[in-house]
């Protein structure tokens, strides 16, 4: 079989990366084509993918949306040439216009309800649309939904297992308490009209948090002066190591939020919008918690880090949403096989 996945955003690359192994190791044909945004492409190098890049992301909307039509057309023409039987993405810009043009099945994976343009898109032509723990919306036939959080295709202990060895050689013991502040740009087509901590919350958060422990933050946009300090010096590809270290986290952006929560971290949430796999891991599991103040976000920051049982508390959590969760990465091989299948190919 041969099957093209198009990643264009980083969590995508490591969504995606156990399933584009899984159908080499057993003789499959992949051709992974990229979007330069972020540490994408840094993180598909770090990983040894090999890849294509047939866009870099734009500045604004009028230039996205120009990126948008001339990554289509490259992909079509990638397509034409390698010819797959499946082609696969997460949300899908670009797939599902370029397999309704060839005639191609298309698997699309989508956890972000709010994002209703790209979902326009993307989804409207796409074969099939899989869905995973606490999505809200319906898709009717088309939707298949599986048991789970989407980021244990890469954070299940099949999958996953916390590395000390790399917070250590970016100088970080991993027995002190560590305390993550991750902050996002918003600058997504998404978010626009949106934005996150300023740099005065961010002074006030380390100041009543780093008494508890060392305090990093990881920001899309450069920190002020100030706060230089406490900058996360872990290498990109290894950050799911330093989040599985952290005794708790404040995250701006879902997904790291919902990585956090995997891997029993509590994660504090704000700003971050009403996806459906939050909903759940906060209210079926108490993984996550999404206060409406900066003030209240530090207050319940503050309780996690002074309670010496909450560790073993949150593994507890975890345990209970592994034991309700089927292998995520299973699943993506069999949609893509059934997709082919369906298609007689």
């Amino acid at each position: 079989m041969r099957v093209l996945f198009d990643i264009v955003h980083p969590a995508q690359v490591h969504f995606f990366k156990h399933s584009i192994r899984l159908l080499q190791e057993r003789g499959d044909s992949v051709l992974v084509t990229a979007r330069r945004k972020d540490i994408t492409i840094d993180l598909l190098r770090a990983l040894e993918i090999e890849h294509t890049c047939i866009s870099t992301k734009g500045a604004n909307m009028a230039a996205m949306g120009a990126e948008l039509i001339g990554r289509t057309f490259r992909l079509v023409n990638l397509a034409r040439r390698f010819r797959p039987d499946v082609m696969v993405a997460r949300v899908g810009h670009s797939i599902g216009i370029a397999g309704k043009l060839l005639g191609v099945p298309t698997v699309i994976y989508d956890d972000m309800e709010h994002a209703r343009l790209q979902a326009a898109i993307g989804m409207t032509f796409a074969t099939t649309i899989c869905t995973g723990l606490g999505y809200f919306r319906d898709f009717g036939r088309r939707q298949v939904r599986f048991q789970g959080p989407p980021v244990l295709s890469y954070l299940a202990p099949r999958y996953f297992t916390p590395d000390p060895e790399p917070l250590r050689q970016a100088g970080i013991d991993p027995e002190r308490p560590l305390i993550f502040i991750r902050t996002v740009s918003w600058k997504a087509s998404h978010d626009v009209g949106r934005k996150g901590h300023s740099p005065l919350e961010l002074s006030d958060a380390v100041g009543r948090l780093e008494k508890y422990g060392r305090v990093l933050i990881s920001s899309e946009d450069p920190l002020p002066e100030s706060l230089r300090a406490y900058a996360n010096p872990v290498a990109v590809n290894r950050m799911h190591d330093l989040l599985a270290f952290c005794r708790v986290c404040l995250i701006e952006g879902g997904t790291m939020a919902e990585e956090a929560a995997v891997l029993g971290v509590p994660a504090i949430c704000k700003n971050t919008y009403d996806f459906g796999y939050l909903r759940a891991l906060e209210s079926e599991y108490g993984l996550v918690f999404r206060p409406d103040s900066m003030d209240k976000a530090l207050e319940i920051a503050e309780e996690i880090v002074a309670n010496p049982t909450a560790k073993a508390e949150f593994a507890e959590k975890r345990k209970k949403l592994l034991a309700d969760s089927e292998d995520v990465v299973e699943f993506m091989l069999k949609m893509i096989d059934r997709a082919a299948r369906e298609a007689g190919r």
